[in-house]
């Protein structure tokens, strides 16, 4: 995994991979049957570790707001394991190409983040916690749209030599809690009850 985040997929050799790993590039071959067929496997552990939080949150019935500090908490974890981040950057490109195992899982990483946000929102809404006015779909796509940028602007800020450290600097965790905390403010009710501007009088 952290060869791949370093050093992207074209630039990551089985060869290297062996050596990493004390073990012959015949011996890895004899658990992978190809590059291709290592990769996936690297992006699906990147996945298990990334959407746990997601998932949990969901699993556990947690309202949407309980359900993003929980999933930023984990994500601030993730950060202090950079290969991790980086891993999902180095298969940016790789996504232009269908046949790359980057493509699909990329795909169905997005569409697994987004269904579990909107999943969360609707059923906010159903407990009265969240405004039945709430776009959850477009919300949580924005959502994941932001942590995706973030991820990215951290990569830059952090790598040596980066051409705008301080510009680019972000705290990833600190920015989404942000905009949390306006997804709250304007869509978040308290135990079922309207907002304020909803039940003044006219």
């Amino acid at each position: 995994m952290a060869l791949f985040g370093a050093r992207g997929y074209a630039g990551t050799s089985l060869a290297c991979i062996a050596a990493a790993a004390d073990i012959s590039k015949a011996g890895l071959l004899h658990h992978f049957s190809s590059k291709d067929a290592l990769f996936a496997k690297v992006l699906e552990r990147r996945d298990q570790e990334a959407m746990a939080a997601a998932q949990d949150g969901a699993q556990e019935g947690l309202d949407p707001w309980e359900h993003l500090e929980r999933y930023v908490e984990r994500l601030e974890g993730s950060v202090q394991r950079r290969e991790l981040v980086a891993i999902y950057a180095a298969t940016s490109v790789s996504v232009l190409d269908v046949q790359h195992p980057a493509h699909r899982w990329t795909a169905e990483r997005m569409d697994r983040a987004v269904e579990s946000f909107e999943t969360s929102f609707e059923a906010g809404k159903a407990s009265g916690v969240v405004d039945p006015g709430m776009p959850s779909r477009l919300v949580a796509r924005t959502l994941v749209a932001l942590c995706d940028g973030l991820q990215l602007q951290w990569l830059c800020a952090t790598t040596p030599g980066a051409a705008a450290p301080d510009r680019l600097g972000t705290s990833i965790t600190e920015e989404i809690r942000l905009y949390v905390q306006g997804l709250k403010s304007q869509w978040g009710r308290s135990h079922g009850a309207p907002r304020a501007q909803e039940s003044a009088p006219a």
